[in-house]
C-alpha cells in the first residue's frame, strides 16, 4: 500500500494570506505554490490551499468528503482566527445578524438542500430572464453620459458599482433601496477572507438584520399581493410549499429571506468585480476598443478573459466532513480546504501563458470565475449580459481609455474571498473629438 505523501507547507503564513497587501498582487506567490505541489498546508492549521485546476475540480466535484456547509467547522475557522469570539457572537445575535455569514444560502449548502434551493433560483431568473434586456440597455444609456464634458472618470465607482445594483434592484423591485445596496455590500464582506475586527462583524450583522427586514416586510407584500419580479416568484414558491398536499420540500419563509440576501450580495458585488477587471483590460490592452468595434462577437471573448484573469469570488472554502484525499496527501476530518479559483485559472496545464490577455484562446470559458458544477453561479448569464451591452455602447462611444495615472486602481477591499477592486480611474477619448481632430488635420 502506498504511503500517504507528507503535505508541504506554504511559504506563505497566514497572516500573509488574509492581508490586505497580500490580495492586491497575489499571483506570483500562488504561482509559485501552483508550481511546487498541488496542495499546501498553511502553516501547522487544520487549512491547506489547492491551487491547481483538475485539483480544484476534484475537490468541488467530491460534496461527500468537502462540504459546503460550515456548522461543524467552528473550531477550524477559529484555529485560523476568522471566526467571530462569543462576545462578538452575543452582539450580532442582539443585533438581530447572527447569521451574517450566511450560513443556509445556497453557497453553503450541500445536495439535496442546496439542489432544491438553487433549482428555484434558477427557475425564477430563468421566467423573467428577457424582462431584463431593454432594462440594462436603458441604464447603459444613461450611464454612459458619464464621460460626456470630462477628462476623467472612475469606471468602477460611477458603473461597475451602480450598473449591477441598478440591474438586481429592478430583479428584486426594491428600488428605493438602491442607496443602501452597496453599503451593505460593503459589510457583509468586510468579514470574508481576512481577519475581522469585532466592529467588522458587528457591521456585517447591523447589515444583514436591516436587509432581514427588507426582505421579510418585501416578501409578506407579496403573499397578499402578487407581482412577478423576482421578490414575487419567491412568494409564489412560499404558497405552493404552504398549500395542501404540498411537497414537503418546497420552500419556506425563512429560506426566500435567505435567498434574497444572497442574491443581493451576488447579484451586485461579484458583477461589480468582474466589470472591474474588464475595465482594466480596456485600459491597458492597445486598441482593445477598436477591435470591439470592427467585431461585437470580440465582446464575449474580453469578458471571459477578463473572468479569468481576476475572477471575482478569489477562493472559497470547503469543510472536510470525513478524511480525506488530495493528490496523495490525507487531509484530515474537521480541516478547511481553501479552492483558489483566481490561481487556478492560471495554471499553465490548462491555459497557455496564463498571465497573458489572450482573445485567441480555444477555451475561453473553461474558467472557474463563476463556480463549476452543483455551485456554478445561476447569475452567470446575467452578468455575461450586462457586460456585453455595456462594451457595447462604451466603444459606440468612447475612442479608448488609459489609466489616469499610477495609483489609479484601487484594491481598499481586497481580501482572499473577493479581491474587490474599489477604484480604477481613467482618462479616455471620445469618438467624436477623435474624428473632429481627424478632420481638422485633413
Amino acid at each position: 500500500m502506498d504511503k500517504p505523501m507528507t503535505c508541504p507547507v506554504a511559504h506563505v503564513p497566514a497572516s500573509e494570506l488574509l492581508s490586505r497587501d497580500f490580495a492586491r498582487c497575489p499571483f506570483p506567490k500562488l504561482a509559485e505554490l501552483q508550481k511546487d505541489a498541488p496542495v499546501h498546508q498553511v502553516e501547522n492549521m487544520p487549512w491547506y490551499l489547492v491551487t491547481r485546476y483538475d485539483i480544484c475540480a476534484q475537490v468541488l466535484r467530491d460534496t461527500e468528503t468537502f462540504s459546503s456547509e460550515h456548522d461543524d467547522f467552528g473550531p477550524a475557522l477559529k484555529a485560523i482566527g476568522i471566526a467571530p469570539d462569543a462576545a462578538t457572537v452575543a452582539k450580532m445575535q442582539a443585533m438581530g445578524g447572527a447569521r451574517g455569514n450566511m450560513v443556509g444560502t445556497i453557497p453553503h449548502r450541500d445536495p439535496p438542500t442546496q439542489t432544491r434551493l438553487r433549482n428555484l433560483v434558477v427557475e425564477a431568473v430563468t421566467k423573467r430572464f428577457g424582462n431584463w434586456e431593454q432594462f440594462i440597455e436603458d441604464q447603459c444609456a444613461k450611464l454612459v453620459k458619464v464621460f460626456d464634458g470630462r477628462k476623467e472618470v472612475d469606471l468602477v465607482k460611477e458603473v461597475g458599482a451602480p450598473l449591477p445594483i441598478a440591474v438586481i434592484a429592478d430583479i428584486l423591485n426594491i428600488q428605493d433601496y438602491v442607496p443602501k445596496i452597496k453599503d451593505w455590500s460593503n459589510a457583509v464582506s468586510k468579514t470574508s477572507g481576512r481577519y475581522p475586527e469585532p466592529q467588522d462583524w458587528e457591521d456585517q450583522a447591523r447589515a444583514m438584520a436591516e436587509q432581514r427586514v427588507l426582505f421579510t416586510a418585501e416578501l409578506r407584500k407579496r403573499l397578499a399581493n402578487p407581482s412577478d419580479d423576482l421578490t414575487g416568484l419567491l412568494a409564489e414558491a412560499i404558497r405552493e410549499a404552504t398549500a395542501p398536499g404540498a411537497d414537503e420540500e418546497g420552500l419556506d419563509f425563512e429560506e426566500a429571506v435567505e435567498l434574497m440576501t444572497v442574491i443581493l450580495l451576488g447579484g451586485n458585488e461579484t458583477t461589480t468585480q468582474m466589470f472591474g477587471s474588464i475595465f482594466y483590460y480596456l485600459a491597458t490592452e492597445p486598441d482593445l476598443l477598436d477591435r470591439i468595434r470592427a467585431d461585437e462577437r470580440v465582446i464575449d471573448k474580453v469578458i471571459e478573459e477578463g473572468l479569468r484573469l481576476a475572477t471575482p469570488v478569489f477562493t472559497m472554502m470547503r469543510f472536510c466532513k470525513r478524511d480525506g484525499e488530495i493528490a496523495g496527501v490525507k487531509i484530515p476530518k474537521g480541516s478547511i480546504v481553501s479552492v483558489c479559483f483566481n490561481q487556478a485559472n492560471r495554471d499553465p496545464n490548462v491555459f497557455k501563458e496564463p498571465d497573458s490577455f489572450d482573445l485567441t484562446r480555444t477555451n475561453p470559458r473553461r474558467h472557474f470565475a463563476f463556480g463549476k458544477g452543483i455551485h456554478m453561479c445561476p447569475g452567470a448569464a446575467l452578468a455575461r449580459l450586462e457586460g456585453h451591452i455595456w462594451l457595447r455602447q462604451m466603444s459606440e462611444k468612447v475612442k479608448r481609455v488609459t489609466l489616469a495615472d499610477a495609483d489609479a486602481v484601487r484594491y481598499d477591499a481586497a481580501s482572499l474571498a473577493v479581491r474587490g477592486m474599489t477604484s480604477l480611474r481613467v482618462n479616455y477619448e471620445l469618438l467624436e473629438s477623435a474624428h473632429a481632430t481627424a478632420r481638422k488635420a485633413g
